[in-house]
């Protein structure tokens, strides 16, 4: 078996994670094999070509944030000879909080090499893949600016995510769009506030946004919310943080299934979230890959 670590140059410069990146170098051998990434889409085709080109199974480590991540799944998630790991030392580490384990499990290396694996299900978004969440509305919009927040000295990803919900409380609560939820059509009059399809828990620097997602069900965690005022909203945030919004009897006006197929229509390009990157459509469907992807999880001790 061989080890592939893909990091994320741009995490790398964070101080705290030297000891992180140090306990990397000090395993590279003749199994153990370092690429760092240059700019976008670079840990995509790192991944790809390594494992295509190995006669043996590779564990490849996605060393950085959630869109490193995503970007090593969407290089390999249709290979049989590889698994994920993830090192996470990035400013969003969402992927991983569904699974069981803290944080530092994750950064423990040797306890990551000798890791046991789960299978999971992916998210399918047109010709895209993803392992987390896929969102469309507001959540784009809070996206977008708190990666401008995230620039900011002494502000967290989590604090970020939360400024910035703040911000577009006041531009991007409403959105026209079509749903369709395994083939039925959603009607109502009105805008839309959010749209989202999760197989993970959390977004948003861990925010669980879908508590009862399962990462090897078979189903999208499939949730939409109208347009609301702002204090409603405001009141439905501290819920919605924690995990408790679809069990709050004040949030009623949240429509929530289990669904294996959902579809986004809008007549204009739109915002969608895949991951928590950006990118524009006018229509794309949402399903679900059973148990694509082999999960790395750390070393019970």
């Amino acid at each position: 078996m061989r080890h592939l670590f893909i990091i994320n140059k741009n995490a790398g410069k964070n101080k705290k994670n030297l000891p992180v990146l140090e306990k990397i170098e000090k395993q590279q051998g003749d199994n153990v094999v370092i690429r760092y990434t240059e700019k976008a889409q670079d840990a995509t085709d790192i991944a790809r070509e390594f494992v295509s080109e190995s006669d043996e199974f590779v564990r490849v480590y996605a060393c950085g944030g959630d869109g490193t991540v995503n970007e090593v799944l969407s290089g390999i998630y249709d290979l049989d000879n590889c698994a994920l790991g993830v090192i996470p030392i990035g400013s969003g580490n969402d992927f991983i909080r569904s699974f069981d384990g803290e944080k530092e499990d994750f950064r423990d290396i040797e306890r990551m090499m000798n890791g046991s694996e789960v299978e999971v299900d992916l998210i399918k978004a047109g010709e895209r893949v993803g392992g987390n969440s896929v969102t469309i509305g507001f959540d784009c919009a809070v996206a977008k600016n708190g990666a401008k927040f995230k620039k900011r000295r002494l502000i967290t990803a989590s604090l970020a995510y939360k400024l910035s919900i703040f911000y577009c409380l006041f531009s991007g609560r409403k959105h026209n769009f079509t749903v369709k939820v395994d083939g039925e059509e959603l009607t109502r009059e009105g805008t839309y506030l959010l749209s989202l399809c999760a197989k993970g828990k959390y977004y948003g620097g861990g925010i669980k946004c879908a508590p009862k997602a399962d990462s090897s069900d078979g189903y999208l965690d499939f949730m939409i919310i109208p347009t609301i005022g702002i204090f409603k909203f405001i009141g439905l945030l501290p819920s919605f943080i924690k995990g408790e919004h679809l069990d709050n009897p004040k949030a009623d006006f949240i429509r929530y299934k289990k669904a294996r197929e959902v579809e986004y229509i809008s007549d204009e390009e739109t915002e969608i979230g895949i991951d928590g990157e950006i990118f524009k459509i006018k229509q794309v469907k949402i399903s679900v890959l059973p148990k694509a992807q082999r999960v790395i999880i750390p070393q019970k001790i």
